[in-house]
């Protein structure tokens, strides 16, 4: 189904959804208890805004430095961030959505969704990028090599400092 035809009509009824779900919600609850709620949801919003957006540069981080690419990661992040953007709106048609966002399923159903739609291209500068094996050049893990401290190496930076002594002088 495609949206893109009924996008007016839904940037126009949308809202006029929410203010009717407002007045209606506040009728049942009053006008306090409804401003309350709707204060509460955008605070919530926030707060999953802010953890979220933080942990989820954490992530990112931490799979792009085990060398894999954080897709599933960031789909998965934004979703709930767009959950966060709908809980800081007001309105509880938007909070409904939002809480609906936050559920692992539903989730992992809109990723699939959007998934099956994306294609993905290897770009050509990637490719040129790396190394060929005939360059010359030895690439090592953290634990296939080791740090020492030769003072007769031509690759150290500057000679080795004595410590101070007693008065504070350098030998």
């Amino acid at each position: 189904m495609r949206l893109l035809p009924y996008l007016p009509l839904l940037l126009i009824a949308w809202p006029i959804a929410e203010i009717a779900t407002l007045v209606w919600v506040g009728g049942h609850l009053g006008v306090i208890n409804t401003v309350g709620l709707v204060l509460l949801a955008a605070f919530g919003g926030l707060a999953l805004f802010r953890y979220v957006g933080f942990g989820l540069l954490r992530r990112v981080q931490a799979e792009l430095s085990a060398g894999r690419m954080p897709t599933g990661t960031l789909l998965e992040g934004f979703v709930v961030l767009v959950a966060g953007i709908l809980l800081i709106l007001p309105g509880f048609l938007s909070d409904v959505l939002a809480v609906l966002l936050l559920f692992t399923p539903v989730r992992r159903l809109i990723i699939a969704a959007v998934a099956s739609r994306i294609t993905v291209l290897k770009s050509a500068s990637t490719t040129s990028a790396t190394r060929q094996p005939d360059d010359g050049v030895v690439d090592l893990d953290e634990d296939e090599w080791e740090r020492r401290g030769d003072a007769d190496s031509p690759w150290s930076e500057r000679p080795p400092i004595s410590p101070p002594d007693r008065d504070g002088d350098r030998s």
